[in-house]
């Protein structure tokens, strides 16, 4: 559901937005604990959320190059003004973003602080904005960037990771297309031009030589066909019902599921570590942690967590009367509440799950290379026998 407001922020001015809440209740919830007064709120109706909203968003590699140079330049003791100025110069980033800090920078000029320059452009992510945010009002912006830059540096690198471990699957899987196509265009054409119309009707060798003349008559248009499905895949997995649909064929095999299961868990503890150490109240960064973890059946758990810590309710035991956890894991949540130091548990917590993410994707690539392998070599050789049996019958169907 989306909420129109009106309230009076700290700063005592009359500000105006939208907000995004399972009710009315939890948006006034939402708005008072980031400080705001609320004046007027009212559901809109007949807005709904777009699905292609992360569309286009800023690519990870410029979000982590941003962050750890502006972390550098402000440490140095270099104004945010004029450290954005140097930014916006650089063609490391891509244009599309150093368009967006020229922005930013226009709105810095304009009176906005920081993070509002930010949170206006609707390009910056949760996490990005509220540890900004954080950092300004309690004076420490230069080390909660340093903790924004270690964060998203470890994301990203997850990220390449798990990239880099699909590469030599999605290359067999791309050879194997390709011998097929290869066999339909070149191959099938010369070996059954000598036997006229006497070539089957039905079975795999009709397919492939049906599949020939689609490419040979119409090879413009299924070159278009061929791109505007892979553009039209892409497109579709980066919008919100893509991520549903890669959840859903993700928990189809176990292996993989656990998988996921672990990533999520490890992007949670990483993102609810970093708010926490950057003052973002409980409530709110178990909801952008969540959010964070890309999982649905994920973040209906914890909001269920973040009703019962309203409830009064320790963490720890929210944590744990959802099941979202190890055991051990609890107990580690546990100390950090009693020490004061859960965003370094938490970190601890994440760097264990990302340490069972990389021996899960080293086990699960040791599985999954000889299965593709053999599956390129079953297929190239039931080709190859279709096509020597229907060889062999059509001689001996014209020796008769």
């Amino acid at each position: 559901m989306v909420f129109k407001y009106i309230a009076i922020n700290k700063e005592k001015k009359r500000v105006s937005g939208t907000i995004e809440a399972d009710n009315l209740k939890e948006a006034i919830f939402r708005l008072r604990s980031n400080g705001f007064a609320v004046i007027e709120i009212k559901e809109v109706k007949g807005i709904n959320l777009n699905p292609f909203k992360n569309l286009f968003s800023i690519p990870l590699s410029d979000i982590v190059l941003f962050s750890r140079q502006l972390e550098t330049m402000i440490s140095a003791g270099i104004r945010i003004r004029d450290a954005l100025d140097v930014l916006e110069k650089q063609e490391m980033f891509t244009k599309r973003f150093r368009n967006i800090l020229k922005k930013v920078i226009n709105e810095l000029d304009g009176g906005s602080t920081f993070s509002e320059a930010l949170e206006k452009q609707g390009v910056f992510d949760e996490v990005l904005l509220n540890m900004i945010k954080a950092g300004e009002e309690g004076g420490v912006l230069d080390v909660t960037l340093q903790k924004l830059a270690n964060y998203y540096e470890n994301v990203n690198r997850m990220q390449q990771q798990v990239k880099s471990a699909m590469v030599y699957p999605t290359f067999i899987l791309s050879f194997a297309v390709i011998v097929v196509v290869v066999i339909s265009v070149f191959i099938l054409p010369r070996l059954f031009s000598a036997f006229g119309n006497n070539i089957p009707q039905t079975g795999m060798i009709a397919f492939l030589m049906k599949l020939n003349q689609t490419l040979t008559n119409n090879w413009f248009g299924s070159i278009l066909v061929v791109l505007g499905a892979l553009i039209g895949i892409v497109v579709f997995m980066k919008t919100k019902y893509g991520e549903m649909t890669k959840e859903f064929l993700g928990n189809i095999i176990p292996p993989v599921r656990k998988l996921r299961e672990k990533i999520t868990q490890e992007r949670f503890c990483r993102t609810f570590g970093v708010l926490i150490g950057s003052g973002v109240s409980v409530i709110d960064a178990l909801e952008m942690a969540a959010k964070a973890s890309n999982n649905r059946k994920f973040i209906n758990k914890i909001k269920n967590v973040q009703d019962k810590v309203k409830s009064g309710s320790t963490l720890k035991n929210a944590l744990k009367s959802e099941k979202v956890f190890p055991q051990i894991i609890y107990e580690m949540v546990g100390t950090g509440e009693e020490t004061g130091q859960l965003d370094v548990v938490m970190d601890k917590v994440a760097n264990f799950f990302e340490d069972q993410v990389q021996q899960d994707t080293k086990k699960l690539l040791s599985l999954i290379e000889p299965m593709m392998i053999a599956f390129v070599g079953l297929f190239i050789a039931f080709l190859a026998y279709t096509m020597y049996s229907t060889i062999f019958s059509m001689q001996s169907t014209i020796g008769g």
